[in-house]
């Protein structure tokens, strides 16, 4: 006889590929008409932006832009300016896709960029960026809780985890209007800018999932007074209603939150002078919402009656036990070398890696900070330096076990500094963090059971009773399945109260 599945089944999260892609970027610019001379190279930034994530029958493909920025003083008024370029790109890798609602995540991490002035307006670059691909699913797990009959003796398992209720991947835009205040004078042209998104609220409701936070936009740009570029930040609320079949107000959210892109358009005010940007977002989240429930499988099985076949596959399980988003500042000191620092023109910073560790009920994560400053020196001018920092933040939480992994992302929302010597400052770095923990296990299921009535175990050979000498922790169950018995008359023959000897 065969025993079926009795009862519900579990929907767990796999990840069924996971690979990179690395992107080259060979090119060269030649500045528009309305861009000056070069005068000095200060820098060349590259930053990938990813605008498509899509699931073909046999590839992975990811595409986008990468924008080149280069920095770079002018050869008249020594003034810093900048000069944008998109590169389309397209990345692919070959993937068998036999399952259904396949879920791709994808970010890009820049590994290089090397630039050359080949004359006064025209330079040429080379570098590379690489793509991380993650394809996931929504898989469904088959578990017999029970079975009966023919002298069949079951091991039960019951454990909470959490059952994923779906995963995807979405985007959203965020736009605003942002005017230069009093005072300030109108800009001729944008150096950079960027944005950072904090959540405050992720909420599932019927259907869909409500999410709002701040975007904290930055923008460094140059005037025709000044020689010096002035900054401007502005925190851009936004609230945005997702949405998202299968989702409910029961389930708990795992969100990450990122900026794919940023678009910013300078306008012009009744005057005719530039004091409005229009600034446009791309948003991304990676979502995966789960709903808390008790799964109960048969581990192990055997009958006393007749011998048993019975196949089985180990089962990966998780629990969602803790999300948080919280800000560490870091204050780290900065030594730019033989650099006699007479003012910052502009200092950021951005995290190059990081790596998350739970132990002790804390999460811990440590990193890399690439502090990029231009600054200007007396006796040089203006003058790039980078320079990497150190940093390690801390996130106590309970309720946790030991095998757990967590799963954070760390972003600068901030940063400033202070100046501490002639080439020397303090710099202070808010970070943002957001992260899950999953705590995680692996168990045997039992997937088919068969019992052989052709082969019944002779009650003939059977001794009236046995002398067992076990050792202390040995479980009941292993013995009883040694010497055909059941863990209830082991414990009734013996006086004993718990599984364990």
């Amino acid at each position: 006889m065969e025993c079926k599945a009795a009862g519900g089944s579990v929907f767990v999260r796999e990840v069924l590929f996971e690979g990179n892609c690395e992107q080259a970027v060979d090119t060269d610019i030649t500045l528009p008409d309305y861009c000056p001379d070069i005068g000095k190279l200060l820098k060349c930034r590259m930053t990938p932006m990813i605008t498509l994530r899509q699931v073909n029958f046999d590839s992975l493909v990811v595409e986008g832009t990468a924008r080149l920025s280069v920095i770079y003083l002018d050869d008249r008024e020594k003034k810093i300016r900048c000069c944008d370029r998109d590169l389309p790109f397209r990345a692919s890798l070959p993937y068998d896709n036999s399952t259904e609602n396949v879920t791709l995540l994808a970010d890009a991490k820049v590994d290089y960029v090397n630039c050359r002035v080949v004359s006064q307006r025209r330079l040429d670059i080379h570098g590379a960026f690489t793509i991380h691909m993650t394809a996931l699913c929504r898989k469904e797990n088959e578990l017999i809780s029970d079975a009966q009959g023919e002298g069949l003796r079951v091991r039960r398992e019951t454990r909470e985890i959490s059952d994923l209720a779906c995963c995807a991947g979405v985007c959203f835009d965020i736009s605003e209007a942002i005017e230069l205040s009093e005072g300030k004078a109108p800009f001729s042209s944008i150096i950079r800018s960027g944005a950072v998104l904090c959540p405050e609220e992720i909420r599932p409701m019927a259907g869909k999932l409500v999410v709002k936070g701040d975007a904290v936009f930055t923008m460094v740009y140059c005037t025709e007074q000044d020689a010096d570029p002035e900054h401007l930040e502005y925190v851009i609320p936004f609230s945005q209603f997702i949405d998202l079949p299968g989702a409910d107000e029961d389930c708990v959210p795992d969100v990450i939150l990122r900026c794919d892109a940023v678009e910013v358009s300078p306008r012009t005010d009744s005057d005719g002078e530039y004091r409005r940007v229009d600034v446009e977002i791309r948003a991304g989240a990676d979502v995966k919402l789960y709903r808390d429930t008790t799964a109960c499988w048969v581990s192990d099985v055997y009958s006393v009656s007749y011998e048993v076949a019975c196949a089985s596959r180990q089962l990966k399980m998780e629990k969602l036990c803790d999300s948080f988003s919280e800000t560490s500042l870091q204050k780290q000191s900065v030594d730019v070398g033989d650099v006699r620092i007479q003012s910052v023109c502009d200092l950021w910073t951005n995290v190059t890696d990081s790596r998350s560790v739970w132990r002790d009920g804390k999460v811990t994560v440590t990193g890399n900070l690439a502090v990029c400053m231009m600054l200007r020196d007396s006796s040089k001018g203006i003058v790039y330096c980078e320079k990497n920092v150190r940093f390690e933040c801390g996130v106590s939480r309970g309720g946790c076990g030991q095998n757990v992994r967590p799963e954070c992302r760390v972003a600068v929302k901030s940063c400033g500094y202070t100046l501490t010597g002639e080439n020397k400052l303090e710099l202070q770095a808010e970070l943002c963090l957001h992260g899950s923990l999953y705590e995680e296990f692996t168990a045997r299921g039992i997937c088919s059971v068969e019992v052989d009535e052709n082969r019944p175990k002779s009650p003939e050979n059977r001794p009236a009773a046995v002398l067992c000498f076990a050792e202390a922790g040995e479980e009941l169950w292993d013995i009883a399945r040694e010497y055909n018995s059941s863990v209830e008359s082991i414990k009734a023959d013996n006086g004993i109260d718990s599984d364990t000897v």
